[in-house]
């Protein structure tokens, strides 16, 4: 077990907000700070940013002031990332209408009046952009058809920092399948060395939108080409269809075997590139009788799976560290939030092991990020599961755990 960390309070008035595997922190070595978003009191999007010198926070600057108050306003949520010219941006997409971006006046800073701008109104939900110098790929679910349900993913392109953007271009489409799993929702969205690592799940099924979930998918985009692959690096074309579906899965999951409250047998997949060229899949995955945290790597053109937890199937986030992995889950009690190092071919090694402070009525760690560029820090935040998405006045914190 190694020091314990620096268990801070980001702020005490948030409210829910569905963040998956990125977009609550990122870390500008130039200037030595962590900067952090989160939704606030109706939704409003605040910053606010750690100054490692000092050891402090800033105060919390407003973004953009929403007023939201509607039970799906937790679809909004804002995603941080730095852009190549320095300046911090959020992404939000008005839910299933459009995609707003707002930036930081001056680089490398918070502070002084950010801009508002709509650049795309193709019925998008769920930003999840990739920056590499100056262009901005950034992924969405398209909310193509909720009475099948059917939703695609789609991307739009930036070569300029975000200030002009391309048409809209599909990149994965099941089309709308007979057994109604035909919405797309990936969960994590992660780069090395020119590629794009998608992966994804099938949402939908007979219980109409997001009622159920299978499998488990990867393929990864290459940025050079525009074209998709396998992670074997089979040619998928330029678009995802119903031909290539079952050549990308790799997790096969039953959406009727469940216990009693969930709905969705998989829980947050992402993959990340290592080093060597391998890939390490990470998921949370349960069936009426087990839970199990599930750690897969492909090399040599095999897929390897390692279970590295039995008790809970709460997993949160996955992050490339050296020659392994670093990856965060909850207890099933929720009670606790656990960091794990992992190497391939050895055993996970506990890093964190620390009890949420949950205070303000909350009892649920619903997103536990790793800090983009300082993958050994956490953001993280805490609900009421009952009141989450009726309460909008900004009773629970965000918390943050550093090295």
């Amino acid at each position: 077990m190694q020091a314990a960390p620096a268990l801070d309070t980001v702020t005490t008035a948030s409210v829910y907000g569905c963040l998956r595997t990125n977009g609550a922190g990122v870390y500008d070595a130039t200037v030595n700070k962590t900067f952090v978003t989160y939704s606030g009191t109706r939704h409003d999007i605040y910053v606010k940013a750690f100054d490692h010198a000092a050891g402090s926070w800033s105060a919390a600057v407003r973004v953009a002031a929403l007023n939201l108050t509607h039970d799906n306003a937790y679809h909004d949520y804002p995603v941080l990332t730095q852009l190549g010219d320095g300046r911090l941006a959020v992404f939000r997409a008005t839910h299933t209408t459009s995609m707003q971006l707002y930036t930081a006046p001056t680089p490398r800073s918070i502070t002084g009046t950010w801009t508002a701008r709509t650049i795309s109104t193709d019925r998008n939900t769920y930003p999840e952009p990739i920056v590499t110098g100056a262009t901005i790929h950034l992924f969405y679910s398209h909310n193509t058809d909720l009475s099948h349900p059917y939703r695609t993913y789609k991307m739009i392109k930036s070569t300029d920092n975000g200030r002009t953007w391309s048409a809209p271009r599909t990149v994965i489409d099941s089309g709308r399948t007979a057994d109604r799993y035909a919405e797309v929702y990936a969960f994590g969205v992660t780069h090395r060395d020119g590629r794009v690592y998608l992966t994804w799940s099938l949402h939908g099924g007979p219980k109409g939108h997001n009622g159920g979930g299978k499998n488990i998918y990867v393929a990864y985009l290459d940025m050079a080409s525009g074209n998709l692959f396998t992670v074997g690096g089979a040619s998928l074309g330029t678009v995802i269809d119903s031909s290539d579906t079952d050549k990308a899965r790799v997790v096969t999951t039953n959406p009727t075997d469940l216990p009693a409250d969930k709905t969705l047998p998989e829980e947050n997949p992402v993959t990340v590139p290592l080093a060597d060229g391998s890939l390490v899949l990470g998921y949370g995955v349960h069936t009426s009788t087990s839970a199990r945290i599930v750690l897969s790597r492909f090399a040599d053109g095999t897929w390897t799976s390692t279970t590295v937890d039995t008790s809970t199937s709460l997993f949160k986030d996955l992050v490339a560290t050296g020659s392994g992995v670093d990856f965060s889950y909850a207890s099933a009690d929720r009670r606790r939030l656990l960091v794990k190092s992992w190497t391939p071919g050895g055993s996970a090694t506990t890093k964190r092991d620390l009890a949420v402070p949950y205070s303000g009525g909350a009892d649920t760690t619903f997103y536990a990020n790793f800090v983009e560029n300082r993958p050994s820090d956490l953001i993280a935040n805490t609900i009421d599961y009952e009141t989450r998405k009726s309460t909008h006045t900004g009773a629970w914190p965000v918390f943050s755990i550093r090295a």
